[in-house]
């Protein structure tokens, strides 16, 4: 699979737009007639990640910017099996994560569910999965909010009104959970200065807008460092002046 996304396809590091998953999926045969007389087909998750994706959208305001992934988020329903078992080996999708493939996988106990949410791309602005979605939700949802300003007199009470409505937009997404902190100084900032909007500028038809987030980063490893607990000791040596 990494020589696959690498050489064949050249994938790697493509594009932050786009998130490779592995392996290939087994679901039922939905028509017998079309697909042949077999109980089972081997097809590309492509479809059940975006039902993934479309339900995490769904499930709550700012479901876009949580990870389509993991036991819960990342659960994938009509999965009957993976064309490989690979995937479910650990060291096996050691292999593949750090080349950023989404492996899917499951456990004793568990859902099949995805196990990774990083684009193509690791040197992108936006290099996982929800933090690129939910910036291009924030960006669309920009563009279309903003059209009242299009054709109107470019005068300082215009970009102002322009400033307001996306740091209103941007305040309702931060309590949504867009971004890495409650605190709107930390979670994003705004600029539509004169300096964005010199004569020229102006001349050109142009307003200009400089927005930056905060994004959330996804918690990808948990890391348990175990030491003994020496606090008595520590504190029976303190008393006895040791």
């Amino acid at each position: 699979m990494v020589s696959y996304v690498s050489q064949e396809a050249a994938l790697e590091g493509l594009s932050e737009h786009a998130a490779l998953y592995w392996p290939r999926v087994k679901v039922l045969n939905p028509a017998r007639g079309v697909f042949g007389n077999v109980e089972q087909l081997v097809v590309p998750p492509s479809g059940i990640i975006a039902g993934v994706f479309a339900r995490n959208d769904a499930a709550r305001p700012g479901g876009v910017y949580e990870a389509p992934a993991g036991i819960e988020a990342g659960r994938m329903f009509g999965v009957l099996g993976f064309e490989s078992k690979e995937c479910l080996d650990e060291k096996k999708r050691d292999i593949v994560y750090p080349r950023r493939i989404n492996p899917l996988t499951t456990g004793p106990g568990l859902p099949r569910f995805i196990d990774g949410s990083r684009t193509l791309k690791a040197g992108g602005n936006f290099p996982y999965v929800a933090e690129r979605r939910g910036v291009s939700f924030i960006e669309r949802s920009l563009k279309s909010g903003l059209q009242f300003a299009r054709h109107r007199n470019n005068t300082e009470g215009l970009r102002a009104q322009v400033r307001r409505s996306i740091a209103t937009f941007l305040l309702a997404q931060m309590k949504n959970g867009a971004f890495r902190s409650q605190e709107p100084a930390k979670a994003y900032f705004v600029d539509v200065s004169d300096a964005l909007n010199p004569p020229s500028v102006v001349f050109a038809g142009k307003l200009v807008a400089r927005i930056g987030l905060a994004t959330n980063k996804p918690a990808e490893f948990i890391v348990l460092r175990i030491a003994q607990d020496t606090r008595a000791l520590e504190a029976e040596l303190a008393s006895a002046g040791l």
